[in-house]
C-alpha cells in the first residue's frame, strides 16, 4: 500500500494528505511574482498547499504566508479572485481527494 504524502496547509498550519489540500505556485511577471492556482498539482518548481475552502486562503493572504512560503515578495492579490473561480467550477472538474476503488465485484 503506498502511504499519501502529508503536506501543511500554509493558511491553518494543520499536517493532511496532499489529496485534501490544493496547490498554488510562483510565476514570474514584473514587478513582482504572482501566484496561481496549479490545479493538477503538477507545475514545475516550489508549491504553497491550501484546504479547498475560502477560510484557509484568507488566512493565508492575511498571513502573508505566500511570501514566506516562496521565499520572495510576491503579488498576492489575485489569489481570492482565482480560488472563487475554483470554487465555481463544477464539482466533477475538481480534485475529490478520493479514489476508486480497484478490483472487481462479482
Amino acid at each position: 500500500m503506498k502511504l499519501h504524502q502529508q503536506r501543511t496547509c500554509i493558511g491553518c498550519r494543520t499536517s493532511t494528505s496532499r489529496n485534501d489540500l490544493i496547490r498554488w505556485v510562483l510565476t514570474e511577471q514584473a514587478p513582482l511574482p504572482a501566484v496561481l492556482l496549479d490545479v493538477g498539482a503538477s507545475a514545475s518548481g516550489r508549491g504553497a498547499w491550501t484546504h479547498g475552502i475560502e477560510k484557509c486562503v484568507r488566512q493565508a493572504v492575511q498571513r502573508r504566508a505566500f511570501s514566506r512560503a516562496f521565499k520572495s515578495a510576491v503579488n498576492a492579490d489575485t489569489v481570492l479572485e482565482q480560488f472563487t473561480a475554483y470554487e465555481d467550477r463544477p464539482v466533477s472538474g475538481r480534485p475529490s481527494g478520493k479514489h476508486d476503488e480497484s478490483g472487481s465485484e462479482i
